[in-house]
């Protein structure tokens, strides 16, 4: 008896493990069935009060509402994004940990660092576009030009007279500046500086002629007044900033530049929990309320699945490679990790 019994413990034992997949059950979905069970921790390898950080912060606390769990922002400042993108590769799979990437790490610093301690394909599963805001440059008030056209002549009639303020060597920033520089062969001076906010502060204070800044981190100094848009590098002029023109208009044909921010998580996450996570998210970018804000700062709001996000970062690292060698930029140091 107790061999027949054995037996047929084995054959149902059998029959699961094949019928399982019919039935729908495949690794991860108990996982997800649960998820999220604990604090979500959101990286956000910059320093706070950037343009990241706030989009970190507003993200999280609507992702917090939908998952009903509480998602923790942690910043992990370092060489650009890299320290803390990094950690994030690190960590483990499982829907706990999530990277606010951006387009420094993940699609400009593989052609600017001669290393990094993380492989931006190799070590993310893409999770969802945020936003992404293009590059206007903008002046410091002491600089006597009130166009780009003027600042053009200015610049050739005073070579090295004027300087740009980038967030650090091999930052998307600096490839802009330098990208501006070659193709009207201008001679600005670079000043580079450990992250976006100390340029801008650098810009302010008159030490720093210029920056090519995302339209979301330098709207709220235009809006005051504190330094004066010059062009933007987008193919045609902005709502918010009908009077600005872009780049091909004063003579720089094809200068089209984005900064964007998203959501990526380790690479083995299970996918169940990376559909979970991406349809919140679409939830949120839909609200009026974000799609408002995003808009009023220039930007446009990510619509994205895993998989459509995931072509748009190959198509993005793709671009910025060619913009890095067109750029000539030296490449850095490898960074920390």
């Amino acid at each position: 008896m107790e061999k027949h019994q054995r037996v047929l413990m084995i054959w149902v034992s059998v029959c699961a493990c094949f019928l399982a997949p019919i039935a729908g059950v495949h690794p991860g979905s108990a996982a997800a069935a649960d998820y999220p069970e604990r604090p979500i921790h959101l990286i956000v390898p910059y320093a706070a009060g950037g343009g990241a950080d706030h989009w970190a912060r507003l993200v999280a606390a609507k992702l917090a509402e939908r998952l009903h769990q509480s998602v923790i922002v942690e910043n992990l400042p370092g060489h650009g994004g890299n320290e803390g993108t990094a950690r994030a590769a690190r960590a483990q799979a499982d829907g706990y940990t999530l990277l606010l990437g951006s387009v420094g790490p993940l699609a400009v610093h593989p052609f600017t660092y001669t290393a990094l301690a993380f492989d931006p394909v190799r070590d993310f599963a893409p999770v969802a576009l945020l936003e992404s805001s293009p590059i206007v440059l903008v002046a410091a008030r002491e600089v006597p030009v009130t166009s780009a056209r003027e600042l053009i002549r200015l610049a050739r009639t005073s070579p090295g007279r004027l300087s740009y303020a980038s967030n650090g060597n091999g930052s998307p920033e600096q490839v802009a500046g330098e990208l501006f520089k070659r193709q009207l062969q201008l001679d600005l001076r670079h000043l580079p500086y450990d992250g976006a906010g100390p340029a801008r502060k650098a810009l302010l204070a008159g030490q720093a002629s210029l920056m090519f800044d995302p339209c979301k981190g330098a709207l709220p100094a235009v809006r005051k007044g504190l330094q004066k848009p010059l062009a933007v590098a987008t193919s045609k002029r902005l709502p918010g900033l009908p009077d600005v023109p872009t780049f091909a208009e004063v003579g720089v044909p094809g200068y089209e530049l984005r900064i964007w921010t998203g959501v990526l998580a380790p690479r083995s996450t299970p996918q169940s929990i990376i559909a979970t996570l991406n349809s919140a998210i679409q939830d949120i970018l839909h609200t009026p309320e974000i799609q408002r804000e995003i808009a009023d700062e220039g930007g446009t709001a990510g619509d994205t699945t895993p998989d459509t996000f995931s072509q748009f970062l190959d198509a993005e690292r793709t671009r910025w490679r060619a913009l890095v060698n067109e750029s000539g930029i030296p490449k850095v140091a490898p960074s920390r990790s």
